[in-house]
């Protein structure tokens, strides 16, 4: 099994558990997807507070060539029932910079986190970590960036 493999294998299972502790049980995008509103109103009542839900937790940029720069966008959805805020978004090594909106998202509403990934200096493997902390009850959530950089 090559590294990358074996690292690809790692960040599946890290977006997996990320998505579950995210998602709770899942019963709600089954509700949605069958129109049964008895157990959307069963999820909302349970849900207290604001509550933030990510479309993806990793970005995988693939092979870049050593000073090159790649971004992304993490979009998110607040499924709670108060207004969300982000606090603070802090990454794992300063060539990764993240962009994000101040301002509160109401329940329902969408938002997105850009990251921005300077690969001058770095060679081989890259796994980068954005750690946004939130007002949400679990407060803290990680993004992940990866992938290679080559040596021109």
């Amino acid at each position: 099994m090559t590294n990358m493999t074996r690292i690809s294998a790692y960040l599946m299972c890290v977006a997996a558990a990320l998505m579950m502790a995210c998602q709770g049980n899942g019963n709600k995008a089954a509700g949605d997807a069958n129109g049964n509103a008895d157990s959307l109103a069963a999820d909302s009542a349970s849900i207290c507070g604001p509550r933030i839900e990510f479309d993806t937790a990793i970005f995988n940029f693939g092979r870049i060539l050593q000073g090159e720069q790649v971004s992304t966008v993490f979009k998110f959805t607040n499924t709670g029932d108060a207004n969300l805020i982000i606090n603070r978004v802090e990454t794992s090594c300063g060539c990764t910079v993240p962009e994000y909106d101040r301002q509160p998202v109401a329940p329902g509403g969408k938002g997105v986190i850009r990251v921005r990934f300077d690969s001058d200096g770095k060679e081989g493997t890259q796994y980068k970590t954005i750690k946004v902390t939130t007002n949400c009850k679990d407060n803290i959530f990680d993004l992940v960036l990866t992938g290679e950089v080559e040596v021109r």
